[in-house]
């Protein structure tokens, strides 16, 4: 009997988000078809049961981390009205988010990867992020993306280097700074408290 369309959706979501946190702490580099595969509680054949290859689940892991993403920036918007990049940013730059890797936003953990992706992946990657750009342009009141493309280079470029460096006080002092001029960035004081001590 052939599993229904909605289990395979299932085990499907299953594997993409075991993917994703793989993608995210080993790099597209660190991790073969078995490892994805082990990584989903599944032998590599049932693993390309579900996608022709690893290029495949990767452009799909990019696709979903970037649209998870435009829909966080539009759940801060709902939740917190006209004061929601202050909430975003605290969360952004925050230890929790820094320091949690396979969790991480796709911009910060999967960017370098995508670099040396093949084309679809890249299309993929430009397409979702003008959406999140123009998501903050439109919850900032702003005409144009070019404000939002330079928060989310600030926002990704910070956390990248806030997490390859060894000393926690740089750690901090990153941070902090990235949230200094977020929020300068935003015309939002950063009054919420910072979480990157």
């Amino acid at each position: 009997m052939r599993a229904s369309q909605e289990h395979m959706k299932k085990i499907r979501s299953h594997i993409l988000e075991a993917a994703g946190k793989g993608f995210r702490e080993d790099g597209y580099g660190g991790l073969g078809i078995n490892g994805l595969a082990k990584r989903a509680g599944m032998t590599s054949g049932a693993f390309y049961g579900h996608f022709n290859s690893k290029d495949e689940a990767f452009s799909e892991v990019v696709k979903k981390g970037l649209e998870d993403y435009a829909q966080a920036i539009e759940g801060f918007e709902k939740d917190f009205g006209a004061e929601w990049p202050q909430y975003f940013l605290r969360y952004y730059l925050g230890k929790e988010h820094v320091e949690n890797l396979e969790c991480s936003c796709a911009v910060p953990g999967l960017s370098a990867d995508v670099m040396r992706a093949n084309t679809e992946t890249k299309e993929i990657y430009s397409g979702v992020s003008e959406r999140i750009a123009q998501n903050i342009a439109d919850g900032l009141g702003k005409n144009d993306l070019s404000d939002s493309w330079a928060l989310m280079s600030l926002l990704a470029g910070s956390v990248m280097i806030a997490r390859c460096v060894s000393d926690p006080q740089q750690k901090k002092d990153i941070l902090n700074a990235a949230q200094d001029w977020s929020s300068k960035m935003t015309n939002k004081p950063s009054s919420v408290a910072k979480d990157n001590q």
